[in-house]
């Protein structure tokens, strides 16, 4: 009987995950296949002890017994063996204490085919499991785990678990060297280890327990052969006495292992009765399974009753349908006589597609033409930018030859205006010797002969200065006649190039008139605008620095004017002859220089006009430019509404593609109604005659497809015309901006928009012949739904069978889920219950937790409140101080570079006082100087041509100098006045420093008693 019941048992535990891993990791020696031996084989140990070595091979080696034969010694020797290895590999390797009973060495020695047996074998390969999972091989193991099947991989993935995270089983002893473990974790293990002590404590009291009760049963044993001797030797009372307290005990021992006896066999009567409510149990469930079977077959029969039915009522329906559909079959044969109404209509769009490719084909010939025309506009604007530049170049060497000749004339004149003085200078000089030679006071002799000298010197002198007035004037003959002849030379070529650029000029203009893509240039010619007035701005600021410069060389003039004064000076301690000559050279240099500058700012007056004609040129193109971006907005704002109309008219083809898409589909799903329709033999007559009308519609339907095509196509040559359309509309805005830029030829201009006009015809030609079949596409798009909507019912019919197939399907995949998701969810809620329960606890204990840490939460908040509002304060107050210290700062540095500038100012002043009156010194002492000679002041102005100049640039020096102080005055009391400022600025932060730093200690001393008072 227990054979019989242990047997099911066995085999049970050798298909368990553990059993099957052991298998896939060592090498059998039974080759039979019986599970008993395999099991024997298991708890003899041999085997178990190889795997062992195999995952701890550092171990020390201890002999086994190789052969057991059913000796229960051997085997608890091989299994402790085990055991210790077990437990040190824990220990010493992975450094855990295993808290688990350990595996019990006698019942598996003693009595394995026994249920606790079984028990103690499954604890010996959940340990070694545990080994092998953590041990240097682990790799190895887990890929030979992964070979098995997935539902012993989730199982042994769970027994893993329950050996490494399961601290009940195993504690992890890692924690003690290192000490530091958050506060969590160590509440957890302390639980841990009380609920371990605890149980060792109670399995220590049992063990003292039948400790004393083997000593007790050993006691008993030794002392019954020694009540025989005592019964023989009745002479001493008291050991009579011990005699029959003995024999007592004996008999209350044989009254115990009686009871004993009469108990186990209790114990095996009821493990029988055990064992028959087992096996009626299974009955029961056998029976159980038997009738969910049947309940699901009849579930599956009610489920295929409701299908029928459901079947029948779709029938129903379809001979409903069957119907409607004559009913329909006879209106479509009344429609067929509209068919001649379509066929002239096709035609009809026929011969309109005909003319739209014949206009399609003379516009492409007219693209072709000015795609050529285009790549000969990109030769021509080349050449046209060339000749633009030699016609740049030469109006340049113009202004050249204009500018010299104009030089030439101006030196000529000044040379003449220089003979001229010179002449009358030599009179003036004659007519004071001849009023020296008359006076007769100064007759002697000496002075005579000085007289004749000085006429002799003069004359000589005169004769000097005719013959290089002669040579001069002969020089300025020969340039004048070079100049004219190189001028006219180059005017006369400049004229023929001017000519030939002319005709080249009208050439081009001819061909821009062709060509449509050169309104390009009126953005280059804006951009060109932008350009010239930038260039225009920098000669004007290069103006305005050569005037400044002029205006510098003329102060330099002055000061040379000064030396030349000096130079006089000291001229005058030599003779009357030396003097006259150092005058004259003296003039001439004058005169040289007065010329140069009448010269100098006759050029820049010149430049000036030129430069306001330029500035009136530019406001004219700037204008023009204006004009033309007004007309390139309007001719934008046209595109954008034919570019809308376009995309209408995309949309609309898009549409003809869907409904012919649309219109294949249904034509496909007819085809499969057919053969539906064929399959139904019980309404063949029907049938036969629907076939028929469905043919009649099919030819229908291929009429309606070619019509389509024939529309595809239309739309297909309508989204050319429309591309075309685009390019012809932007060759229109460019011949706009083209004939802006040309408004010159007036003739050019009207050739375009007479081209314009007949774009403007073409344009709206194209829109009436869109719009026509944008008219058609409508008409058939509504022709097409409606037969859409025949062909809608008929998907309907199919659908709603195919429906009712694929429900059925559905619901019994349904039905196998189901039943395999009710199983999973027992093992699940299972799992959820154990889970659940140990997730209360934890929560109970966080939730505790969690209160302290709140309360603490909500104090430690109060105080970083206070200490942030304190925080806020002193940044502000930090960053207010900071500001205060730089402002200071940067007061002081401008107060440091005030009183250096100011110093420097009254330095500059001071030195410039002096500087004015040594010139004023200078000035009477020249003039005391010039009238002890003889001259006045008066005189040598009057002789020079230049005196009003000389007497301007005095004013202008004495303005200047004068408006210099003044302004360096000025800066001087701004500066004064600023240094008061900074200075005022200063006492004013300083206070405001002194009050915030008050305020800052006494709100620091508040916080800190605050503090102190809270931390209380």
């Amino acid at each position: 009987m227990e054979n019989e019941v242990f047997t099911p048992l066995l085999e049970q535990f050798m298909l368990t995950p553990l059993v099957c891993w052991v298998k896939s990791v060592g090498h059998s020696t039974v080759t039979d296949g019986s599970k008993l031996l395999e099991y024997i084989e298991l708890v003899d140990g041999i085997y178990l002890n190889e795997i062992m070595f195999e995952i701890n091979p550092k171990a020390t080696v201890q002999r086994t017994n190789k052969k057991v034969n059913n000796d229960p010694t051997l085997r608890i020797q091989n299994l402790s063996i085990l055991i210790r290895q077990i437990k040190a590999y824990y220990q010493e390797s992975l450094q855990q204490l295993v808290m688990m009973p350990l595996p019990n060495v006698l019942v598996l020695g003693r009595n394995p085919l026994s249920e606790q047996g079984l028990e103690e074998m499954r604890k010996m390969l959940l340990l070694l499991l545990g080994c092998a999972v953590q041990c240097e091989k682990k790799e190895e193991y887990i890929e030979r785990i992964q070979t098995l099947d997935f539902d012993t991989k989730a199982a042994i993935a769970s027994h893993i678990q329950e050996v490494t995270h399961n601290q009940e089983n195993v504690v992890d002893l890692q924690w003690l060297e290192n000490g530091e473990m958050p506060p969590e974790d160590l509440d957890s293990l302390s639980r841990n280890l009380a609920f371990h002590l605890k149980r060792l404590v109670d399995e220590r009291d049992t063990q003292l327990e039948t400790i004393v009760e083997l000593t007790q049963e050993r006691d008993c044993v030794q002392l019954s052969p020694l009540a025989p001797i005592a019964t023989q030797s009745p002479g001493d009372s008291p050991s009579m006495r011990r005699t029959e307290s003995r024999q007592h005990l004996s008999v209350e021992l044989a009254d115990a292992k009686a009871k004993i006896r009469r108990l186990r066999q209790e114990l095996e009567e009821k493990s029988e009765q055990l064992l028959d409510t087992r096996q009626e149990l299974e009955n029961m469930e056998v029976e159980l399974k038997r009738i969910q079977q049947e309940s699901y077959q009849l579930l599956s029969d009610a489920r295929s009753a409701r299908a029928y039915r459901d079947e029948l009522d779709a029938l129903r329906e379809k001979a409903i349908r069957v119907d409607k559909l004559e009913s329909e079959l006879c209106r479509y044969k009344e429609r067929l006589h509209d068919i001649d109404f379509y066929k002239a209509r096709v035609e009809e769009l026929k011969e309109d597609n005909q003319i739209l490719l014949e206009t399609k084909t003379m516009l492409e010939e007219q693209l072709d033409s000015t795609r050529t025309r285009s790549d000969k506009l990109h030769l021509l604007e080349k050449e046209n930018l060339q000749l633009k530049s030699k016609m740049h170049d030469l109006e340049m060497e113009r202004d050249l030859d204009r500018k010299r000749m104009e030089e030439l004339l101006e030196e000529n004149l000044v040379l003449e205006m220089a003979q001229k003085q010179s002449m009358d200078e030599s009179l003036h000089l004659g007519w004071e010797l001849e009023q020296l030679s008359k006076t007769p006071e100064l007759t002697d002799a000496p002075q005579k002969s000085l007289g004749e000298e000085v006429n002799e010197l003069t004359s000589s002198r005169l004769l000097k200065l005719e013959k290089e007035n002669q040579a001069l004037l002969k020089k300025v003959e020969e340039l004048k006649g070079t100049a004219s002849q190189d001028n006219t030379a180059k005017l006369t070529k400049a004229n023929q190039e001017n000519q030939k650029l002319n005709q080249k000029l009208e050439r081009l203009e001819n061909e821009l008139m062709v060509d449509r893509e050169s309104l390009r240039s009126a953005e280059s010619l804006s951009t060109d605008l932008m350009k010239e007035k930038a260039l225009l701005e920098k000669t004007l600021e290069t103006l305005r620095e050569n005037s400044e410069r002029q205006t510098k060389g003329l102060e330099q003039e002055n000061k040379h004017l000064s030396q030349t004064i000096s130079s006089l000076r000291q001229r005058c301690q030599v003779g009357a002859e030396a003097r006259v000559k150092d005058v004259e050279k003296e003039n001439r240099v004058l005169h040289e220089s007065i010329c140069e500058t009448t010269g100098k700012l006759n050029k820049l007056e010149f430049e000036r006009k030129q430069l306001r004609k330029e500035l009136e040129l530019m406001k004219e193109k700037g204008e023009r430019a204006e004009e033309l971006e007004i007309r390139l907005q309007k001719l934008e704002r046209e595109n954008e509404s034919l570019q809308k109309k376009v995309a209408t008219l995309g949309i609309t083809c898009e549409k003809v593609s869907s409904l012919e898409k649309e219109n294949s589909e249904l034509e496909v799903e007819g085809r499969r109604l057919k053969k539906k329709l064929d399959a139904l033999k019980n309404m063949a007559f029907q049938l036969e005659a629907l076939e028929k009308e469905n043919g009649q519609l099919e030819q229908e339907n291929l009429e309606l497809r070619r019509s389509t095509e024939t529309l595809r196509s239309a739309g297909a040559k309508a989204a050319q015309l429309e591309v075309e359309n685009r390019e012809l509309e932007s060759e229109r805005t460019q011949l706009k901006r083209s004939l802006e830029l040309l408004k010159a030829s007036s003739k050019k201009t009207e050739r375009l928009e007479v081209s314009y006009q007949g774009l403007d015809t073409e344009n709206q030609r194209l829109q009436k012949a869109l719009e026509n079949s944008s008219k058609k596409i409508q008409q058939l798009e509504a022709e097409l739904q409606e037969v859409e909507t025949e062909n809608q019912t008929l998907q309907r019919n199919l659908e709603e069978l195919k429906i009712s197939s694929k429900r059925l399907e559905q619901l019994e995949q349904e039905n196998k889920t189901l039943e395999l998701e009710s199983s999973q969810l027992e093992k699940d809620k299972k799992l959820l219950e154990k889970e659940n329960k140990r997730l209360r606890q934890q929560a109970e204990i966080r939730d505790s937790k969690l209160d302290d840490g709140n309360q603490r939460i909500a104090a430690l908040e109060k105080e970083n409140r206070t200490m942030g509002k304190e925080m806020i304060f002193f940044r502000d107050s930090c960053t207010r101080v900071k500001d205060l210290e730089k402002e200071n700062k940067e007061l002081v540095k401008q107060g440091s570079i005030d009183k250096k500038t100011l110093m420097t100012l009254r330095e500059e002043l001071v030195s410039e006082k002096l500087r004015t009156q040594q010139m004023n010194n200078d000035l009477e002492k020249l003039t005391h100087e010039l009238e002890k000679i003889g001259l006045n002041k008066e005189r040598l102005l009057h002789d020079e041509s230049s005196d009003d100049r000389f007497k301007l640039l005095e004013t202008k020096l004495e303005s200047t100098l004068k408006s210099s102080l003044e302004i360096k005055e000025e800066k001087i009391a701004a500066l004064e006045a600023r240094l008061q400022e900074s200075s005022n600025l200063n006492q004013q932060l300083r206070q405001e420093l002194k009050t915030v730093s008050k305020i800052e200690i006494h709100a620091f001393i508040i916080n800190i008693n605050n503090s102190s008072s809270l931390q209380t």
